[in-house]
């Protein structure tokens, strides 16, 4: 199999995933509790033994394929069209988000020994310094992610001939990401009620900067 046909069968199952772990933040917006109630019932899937192994070795894998195909576009010369330049950006700003998303996850389970719920998304938009990192870094990671599936979507119904409703998914894709990134961010930062930071957490960020203090 080549890897851009790997790169896209394995992008079909890691929608699904996708799609559970959105669903998980936007039902944040009724709260904490509903979060992780959430967040504990597709855990019973993806954190299965049988299953977690599997799922973070294809996101890793992904990512590989991905990085290769993007370095492999780009000796081919710069984008020429405004699909490809955006099918680029947030491909590598998705590598970015992703990756970084990966090592933070081995972090605060493995080292930390903290359990990734609610609070782990809301830690670092409880104060500064953190925010101002994490506020771009959620909203572009959630859209390039979005954008990058929908740029995928329209190549497969292209490919069926309908390309007037390709370009429509594309933009559909590409318009929830932004909606999808601005409705999330409020929800973790604390804007829709308030958020009691568990000392477990304060303590992880003091790691990283010592003197750290959250609002409120």
């Amino acid at each position: 199999m080549q890897l851009r046909d790997f790169h896209k069968y394995n992008a079909a199952i890691l929608i699904v995933f996708l799609f559970i772990h959105l669903a998980t933040h936007v039902s944040g917006i009724f709260g904490i509790a509903t979060y992780n109630a959430v967040q504990n019932f597709f855990r019973t899937v993806y954190r299965n033994p049988a299953v977690e192994p599997v799922l973070i070795a294809s996101i890793s894998l992904q990512l590989l394929v991905g990085a290769a195909l993007l370095l492999r576009s780009l000796r081919r010369g710069p984008p020429d069209s405004r699909r490809a330049k955006l099918q680029v950006v947030s491909g590598g700003f998705f590598f970015v988000f992703m990756a970084q998303h990966l090592f933070s996850l081995g972090m605060a389970r493995l080292y930390f020994h903290l359990d990734t719920n609610f609070y782990w998304p809301a830690s670092v938009l409880s104060g500064p310094p953190f925010i101002y990192y994490f506020i771009p870094y959620y909203f572009f990671g959630v859209w390039s992610v979005l954008a990058h599936v929908g740029i995928g979507v329209r190549y497969w119904i292209e490919e069926s001939g309908h390309e007037r409703a390709a370009r429509r998914v594309e933009k559909a894709f590409i318009l929830g990401g932004a909606l999808v990134s601005a409705f999330i961010l409020p929800v973790i930062a604390g804007v829709w009620f308030d958020i009691d930071l568990p000392q477990e957490w304060i303590d992880y960020l003091r790691f990283y900067v010592p003197d750290f203090v959250p609002w409120g």
